[in-house]
This record gives C-alpha cells, structure tokens and sequence, in this order.
C-alpha cells in the first residue's frame, strides 16, 4: 500500500468537497432561497467521493474494492476528528457515512478497469 498516494488522493477529496460547498453556498446565497435546493450538500459528498476513489485506483492499476474502501475510511476518520475537535460528538452518525461507502467502492472498481491514455499513439 502506497501512504503517500492515498493521502495524496485525500487530500484532493478534501479539495474537492470544500470546492463544492462553497460553490454551492455562493449560489444559494444569492441566486436561490428554495430550501430544497440543499439537497446538493447531500448529493456532492457521494460524488466526489466516487471520482477521486476512481481516480485514485486508476492511478494504482490494481485492487479498487480495497482502493475505494481505504479512502472512505480517511475520509471517515477526518469527518470524526473534526466533529470531535469541534465538539459535535451528538451529530455522529456512523450509518449516515457507511452510505458513502458503496460510492466510493465503485469508484474503485470502475477505476481500475478503466483504459489509461497511452502516450505517444
């Protein structure tokens, strides 16, 4: 297992979502006041988790069940810090993140058995 691309992949996750969320609050703060509108908050976290998980085992080439279930777990374990160090032990709901998993092990999968360019053809 490679540390270094896995915290690497991670930290592009991290990247990711709060890109997402503050393009997401720029618009509902001033182009929408619909309330269903934050269902996106929802939706984004499952997708880019799915990208970076298929990016992240397409990079490796090999296993992308255990790719995709290595980073939900980083991604668990900074979700759990964070409630934890803000103190928002009450909001920790476990089978709320677990629904994040399939997304990201199919991202696994579907990654490794994507084609990579090759260079030069």
């Amino acid at each position: 297992m490679n540390i270094g691309r896995l915290l690497r992949y991670s930290l592009y996750l991290i990247i990711l979502l709060l890109l997402v969320f503050l393009l997401l609050t720029l618009y509902m703060y001033f182009f929408s006041s619909n309330p269903t509108a934050e269902i996106a908050y929802t939706i984004s976290i499952p997708v880019c988790i799915f990208i970076v998980a298929l990016l992240y085992s397409r990079s490796t080439g090999e296993r992308g069940l255990l790719r995709g279930i290595e980073l939900w777990i980083v991604y668990f374990a900074l979700v759990l810090l964070m409630k934890v160090a803000f103190n928002f032990t009450q909001e920790i709901n476990i089978l709320h993140n677990m629904l994040y998993l399939p997304a990201s092990i199919l991202g696994g999968v579907l990654g490794v058995n994507m084609k990579q360019k090759s260079v030069g053809k």
